[in-house]
């Protein structure tokens, strides 16, 4: 292992930062000097490849017509053939083109008009008019062009071609299109370009923060300028907290960065608990008329690294409780609607995660403004790798050509946000060299060099300022032995730990996955399952069988184990352990949240179970196990169902998660014994099963804090239905969760019923994916049909533009049909 650079390897790093998230939205009464609205309606698209669509004058009138965000990979069939293969899910890719008409607008005349994609999955080429305006190849990063040289006072017409056709160009699923938001921006020819303000605070305390903003202005016009540059920032309450005037002199044709500092006295601080935002007020006048103003959502709060007290955010030493995400949302591929997205959010804050890793590419950018608004620490991460490919096709082929321009596009969109608290600028690089990792991080430090760099499995390379640990750092004593080699210097579990769950799964035996399950790269690795098993089985964490027989003998192998014994090399429970233990290690990010598409075990599973949150969007068992761990709110949980014809006698684990002292165990009725929590995480009780109800309550002392049962339920009579809202918009994308469980004639939910669900939607709403979180389904999702996997299936509802009231109906084989009523206005 090479040495640490001494420069990085300072005992206590310290930095702080005032950020922000530019919304670019016009104040009121100023509208005329910059505009941006939406241009995500009424696009054509076709796919396959048709070269002449480029051009303004083409029939593109039998075209499908729709709305982005679009992913038309997963509107197709799995199929093994699909040269996706196991790492995209075995969906279809290919070459799409998309066009969209637009009219002219007077407004318009002097202006700039600048065309905003958010994310086009992957090497976009765009065309208005016929007038080529360039290529995109990374399929994650936001870009935008100047349209205003090229408009026609008549018809316009925006031409993007989208080519996934190489396939695999990602090791898990990516998406296919313009799969993130679309933006038409107005502005003068004087205007602050695109991510132009950079906020940052120094010395943030609670009494006061120094802040210095860079503002860069740019003069499209054939004479030089002198203007004023006003920065405002609004506290919570609306009242202006501080200010800073100054002239800047532009030259004709230029761009010019200014520099502003004030003092912010008394700042409301941004934290997980309490995320404060305040508004910076940008106004750039010539001779008393404003030309361009813009709102910077921004937030304050000073972060603390040491390898003595951790993380420590605002001077509070705070673990992070963080976890992985990839960016697709199950049956909506990776056009994922804002509201999907956030009630994942909401999903995980309840769960008590403190902290996101962006797994391993941008996202897009309503998710960083989420996260600002909930209170999430991010961990922003640029590549998964660098210059040699790691799927066949993937952005490697264009890392020499492209990385330092989308860095750069990448760190200045995101540099403002409260939420980023680290940079990564890469995951399990293959083949890496310390110099490769020293020029990556040297060349994101000077675009922001107030925060911290670190890489996933980066920590050999020596030029990190958080060393960063996948997989190996659930070897038992690895970080422990990295931190004698290196002890100043702060470690990070950039993806740990990797468990491996399916929903209303259970086995009583603990399995590992090179031992029981191997994965495609192990099975066909030159040492093999069973050698690389013998080399490590001492090096992974011992867990004890809840049974000495397996208790559910007949699950399919392809499933994991809804208790935490189901795991590659560390459980949960060891993972929150030394987390919590080790003041060096500033907390995890365990994989993953959320079960993602591709990157599967093999066909036919189009994914590997390692959420705990699956497709569908239904917490697992181990989403309780962090529950219990993470979150103050009072809980209880327990596992497994309590449905098990033919088992009667035989005993079967009950798991408890709770974060209360105690708890007891109830079945019908008859207590079956109270259990000290301690530092256990889970107390188990082995029950002989008998039909009824199971029910635990949790205790502090002798006072009840919260209960919950289970009943065991008989055939399957009917579906309940549940919405998350019964009002929407009619403004086509507002979206309503519909949770369907099959349940017995008494409404309890049937654990194991796999009827087929057929979901009619009639109204002002329309069906925009199904899904079961059955890794093994490979049925479409945009289909108004799915059958239930132990118990369960969402359906997801869109609005149109019509209001007007809605009704879901669903119906099934021996189901009595039920509804739902909503509407949208």
């Amino acid at each position: 292992m090479k040495k640490f650079c001494a420069k990085l390897l300072v005992v206590f790093l310290t930095f702080t930062t005032l950020s922000a998230c530019s919304s670019d939205r016009p104040a009121h009464g100023e509208a005329e000097a910059r505009t941006r609205v939406n241009f995500d309606f009424n696009w054509k698209f076709f796919l396959g490849d048709a070269p002449t669509a480029k051009n303004a004058v083409f029939d593109d009138a039998q075209w499908r017509s729709l709305n982005v965000p679009h992913d038309w990979s997963i509107e197709g069939e799995y199929d093994k053939n699909n040269p996706a293969g196991i790492a995209g899910g075995f969906l279809p890719t290919g070459t799409g083109w998309y066009r969209k008409h637009f009219d002219w607008q007077e407004a318009w005349q002097g202006k700039r008009v600048y065309i905003e994609f958010d994310g086009v999955y992957m090497n976009s080429e765009v065309w208005v008019n016929g007038h080529y305006l360039g290529k995109r190849p990374y399929g994650y990063v936001s870009f935008q062009y100047d349209l205003t040289d090229y408009l026609t006072p008549q018809n316009n017409v925006i031409a993007v071609r989208v080519d996934n056709a190489n396939a695999p160009s990602g090791r898990w699923y990516t998406g296919s299109g313009i799969y993130r938001h679309v933006w038409l921006t107005t502005v003068n020819q004087q205007h602050v370009p695109y991510s132009g303000v950079f906020v940052r605070g120094e010395n943030v305390t609670r009494e006061k923060a120094d802040v210095r903003v860079t503002t860069e202005v740019v003069n499209h016009d054939q004479a030089d300028k002198t203007l004023t540059l006003l920065s405002e920032l609004v506290a919570p309450n609306g009242e202006v907290s501080a200010k800073s005037r100054r002239e800047i002199e532009i030259a004709a044709g230029s761009t010019y960065a200014a520099e502003q500092a004030f003092e912010l006295l008394t700042p409301e601080l941004w934290s997980v608990d309490a995320p404060h935002l305040y508004q910076l007020k940008t106004t750039v006048s010539d001779g008393g008329q404003v030309v361009d103003r813009l709102v910077t959502s921004t937030g304050f709060r000073s972060v603390d690294i040491s390898v003595d007290r951790g993380f420590v955010l605002n001077g509070e030493p705070i673990v992070l409780q963080g976890i992985s995400m990839h960016h697709d949302g199950g049956p909506v591929g990776a056009a994922v609607p804002d509201d999907v997205l956030r009630k994942r959010l909401i999903q995980l804050k309840e769960m008590g995660v403190n902290a996101i890793r962006t797994t391993h590419n941008p996202f897009a950018p309503e998710f960083y403004q989420m996260a600002n608004e909930m209170g999430f620490l991010l961990m922003n991460e640029a590549f998964d790798g660098w210059w040699d490919a790691k799927a066949k096709y993937d952005y490697g082929l264009y890392f020499d050509e492209w990385w330092q321009r989308d860095l750069t596009d990448f760190m200045r969109r995101d540099r403002n946000h409260p939420s980023v608290v680290m940079w990564s600028v890469g995951n399990e690089v293959p083949n890496y060299t310390p110099e490769q990792q020293k020029q990556l991080v040297a060349f994101a430090s000077s675009i922001d060099d107030s925060r911290p760099i670190t890489q996933g499995r980066g920590y050999a390379g020596g030029h990190l300022t958080i060393a960063g640990f996948n997989g190996h750092g659930e070897f038992k004593g690895a970080i422990e032995k990295f931190h004698e080699e290196y002890p100043d210097t702060p470690v990070i579990g950039t993806e740990m730990t990797h468990t491996i769950h399916t929903r209303g799964v259970y086995r009583s035996k603990t399995s590992y996955r090179v031992r029981d399950f191997p994965a495609p790269w192990e099975v066909n690795s030159k040492e093999g399952p069973a050698k690389k098993w013998q080399r490590i089985k001492n090096k992974v964490y011992k867990i004890p069988n809840l049974t000495e027989e397996e208790v559910f003998p007949s699950i399919d192998g392809a499933y994991g184990s809804s208790y935490d014994n189901s795991v590659v090399r560390m459980p949960i429970r060891d993972e929150i352990r030394l987390a919590r233990d080790l003041p060096y290690l500033l907390g995890t990010f365990r994989w993953t949240a959320f079960d993602y598409l591709g990157e599967s075990f093999g066909w036919p599973a189009r994914t590997a179970n390692f959420g705990v949150i699956d497709l569908a969007g239904f917490p697992k068992g181990p989403y309780y196990l962090y529950q219990s761990q993470w979150s103050s709110e009072p809980m209880v949980h327990l596992d497994p169902h309590w449905t098990h014809p033919g088992k009667e006698g035989v005993e079967i684990p009950v798991v408890v998660y709770t974060n209360q002292p105690s708890a007891e165990v109830f079945l019908n009725g008859e207590s079956l014994g109270e259990k000290a929590m301690g530092d256990a995480m889970q107390l188990v009780w082995l029950v002989p099963y008998e039909a009824g109800e199971l029910t635990v309550v949790a205790k502090n002392g002798s006072e009840e804090v919260v209960r919950k049962s289970v009943r065991s339920a008989g055939a399957p009579a009917s579906v309940a239905i549940s919405i998350d809202r019964t009002e929407i918009t009619a403004n086509q994308t507002d979206v309503v969760h519909v949770e369907l469980d099959v349940v017995d004639d008494q409404g309890n939910m049937v654990p194991s019923a796999s009827n087929r669900l057929n979901i009619a939607v009639e109204g002002a709403a329309r069906l925009i994916g199904v899904e079961n979180g059955d890794i093994l389904d490979l049925e479409p999702h945009k289909v108004p049909t799915r059958k239930a996997f132990m118990g369960k299936a969402l359906a997801l509802l869109q609005a149109t533009d019509q209001s007007g009231p809605i009704t879901v109906t669903v119906s099934g084989d021996g189901l009595e049909p039920r509804s739902i009523s909503l509407n949208s206005i």
